[in-house]
């Protein structure tokens, strides 16, 4: 659902702004989620809530300080289980500034990297050696 649709065609280029944005939209979906609980049974509870979870597996991994720890198969099978490597790669990819796709670092000569984007960049080109 939400990570389909970053994976779309659509969702052409978003930032850490839009990331926050999609927290708190899974934040809302899980309260909603919570708040049915009452009036499903547990199975079609624990559906909705599961549904949920590669959502909230992707907000957390592109909003923590040190992505790269998704490479960790410990941490991964804790905290990012429901997350494929291969969408990770594409919204990371989608996550990355346009300029630095387009002109690598010929526009950004003295810009010295976010050091939350230099953790997403290894990871990209990490997993993408798996691949």
């Amino acid at each position: 659902m939400i990570v389909g649709a970053l994976l779309g065609e659509s969702v052409k280029r978003f930032n850490v702004n839009a990331i926050m944005g999609i927290d708190v939209d899974v934040r809302l979906l899980e309260s909603f989620a919570e708040n049915q609980a009452p009036l499903l049974s547990e199975t079609e509870a624990n559906q909705l809530k599961t549904a949920l979870a590669e959502a909230r597996q992707l907000s957390n991994l592109l909003l923590s300080n040190h992505p790269e720890n998704f490479l960790n198969p410990v941490i991964r099978e804790r905290s990012y289980n429901a997350l494929d490597y291969r969408k990770v790669v594409i919204i990371s990819e989608k996550l990355r500034d346009q300029s630095d796709r387009l002109f690598g670092t010929f526009g950004t000569r003295g810009y010295k990297q976010n050091p939350k984007m230099k953790s997403l960049d290894a990871l990209i080109k990490r997993l993408k050696d798996v691949n």
